[in-house]
């Protein structure tokens, strides 16, 4: 496709096309508003259903397309044959803006073919009326043919261009608006829930769930979207809050639905391609807001400095040890002090100690927690015991809190 900036070029027709071409278009223009008419009709059919949600757009379309007949009309009368320039007009531009503003992609635009074949067999009609010369009749049908696919294909690529730029100066500004509201909550900043509201068009006052959408290196194409409206879906949530920070992270908010127990409805195991998910715990308001959002921020934290192993964390999960790693160098240390020769055993033996622990040492819950007989168990737990460089007795708090950082942060080496 030849671009609406780039300038196309071709011989002009013979001075007999040229005239001929002239009355073709002056008898065009006797008899269009049949042809606008017929265009109308048309694209009002074609885009039914969107003109039916937004019936406000059925004027700037008819003005669109009038505009499109009378400028190709009006440049072949001056220049018959010539390139015609894309039409960026007002009614086109104005056209380009009201279907962004009303929410509507490119789709609306393939009412424009409709007027240009419509177009076309109004000029092949008064072609056939304005001369029998076989030879003159096809030159001209051919350079009629050739002049409107062209202008309409330059037009509607110029009033593409518009659309997405004004798409994209929309979602620039309605981000930069976003991002500050946000960070008025997020700094505790005394704005109200009435007017943070406002700003993000998203109700603060309810109880939301804050979670990190991000990929360490540089995402697959729509990556990051796909998994927030997975994360969206999983948390029943209608109208995520969502805010771009630079190419890589969307911070989101869920609320209603299932957003509470969202970090348990995506598995830590789930095939999330390169993207990860750090989740907050569920507040209400904007304490709710501000405060799940910084857990999902410890949750990211530490997911990226300690590498860990899942897709998703949530900071339920690493609460703990994100308070016990604030020093990772000397966590580490404390995890191969506590547990010796424990800290590099098979991952069920730590793991059943760790559960074990958690079940407050009894063996028949620690047995269904994993799955396994109470025998099986019960040799782990000796097993778990004979590498430990001390006595189990009196020191249960170390050992678990050394055996949660250990579970994150992998196996010491």
């Amino acid at each position: 496709m030849t671009s609406s900036a780039s300038v196309r070029e071709w011989e002009p027709p013979s001075a007999d096309v040229a005239e001929v071409l002239k009355q073709a278009v002056l008898l065009m223009l006797d008899e269009a508003e049949e042809l606008l008419a017929a265009i109308d009709a048309a694209t009002f059919e074609v885009n039914r259903e969107l003109l039916e949600l937004a019936p406000t757009l059925m004027d700037p379309l008819r003005a669109a397309s009038r505009s499109n007949v009378m400028v190709w009309a009006t440049a072949n009368l001056r220049k018959p044959g010539l390139p015609v320039p894309a039409n960026l007009s007002p009614e086109n531009l104005d056209f380009a803006r009201d279907v962004v503003r009303h929410g509507f992609d490119e789709t609306i635009l393939s009412g424009f073919r409709m007027g240009q074949n419509l177009a076309m067999q109004a000029a092949t009609d008064v072609a056939f009326r304005v001369t029998k010369d076989h030879a003159a009749l096809h030159a001209l049908l051919s350079t009629v043919s050739r002049s409107i696919f062209a202008y309409v294909e330059d037009t509607l690529e110029g009033i593409t261009t518009t659309m997405r730029a004004e798409r994209s100066q929309l979602r620039d500004a309605a981000n930069a608006e976003r991002a500050e509201a946000v960070a008025l909550i997020v700094e505790g900043s005394p704005i109200s829930e009435r007017r943070a509201s406002q700003l993000l068009q998203y109700d603060v006052g309810r109880t939301h769930t804050a979670a990190i959408v991000w990929a360490d290196g540089a995402p697959a194409d729509g990556g990051l979207e796909a998994v927030t409206n997975r994360l969206a879906r999983a948390a029943g949530a209608a109208r995520p809050l969502t805010l771009p920070i630079g190419p890589s992270t969307v911070w989101v908010w869920l609320s209603g639905g299932a957003s509470a127990e969202v970090g348990s409805r995506i598995p830590s195991d789930a095939d999330l391609g390169d993207v990860r998910i750090a989740v907050g715990r569920p507040g209400r308001g904007l304490d709710g807001f501000r405060n799940s959002h910084r857990e999902a921020i410890a949750a990211q934290r530490l997911a990226r400095r300690l590498a860990l192993r899942h897709n998703v964390t949530t900071y339920d999960e690493v609460e703990v040890v994100a308070l016990a790693t604030a020093d990772e160098d000397q966590a580490r240390t404390f995890v191969a002090r506590t547990l010796g020769p424990l800290a590099g055993a098979p991952a069920e033996i730590r793991e059943t100690l760790r559960t074990y622990l958690r079940h407050e040492c009894s063996l028949t819950r620690t047995a269904d927690a994993v799955f396994a007989h109470r025998n099986t168990v019960a040799a782990r737990l000796d097993r778990a015991r004979a590498l430990l460089p001390h006595e189990l007795v009196g020191r249960t708090l170390e050992v678990s809190l050394a055996l949660e950082v250990s579970r994150l942060t992998g196996p010491a080496q």
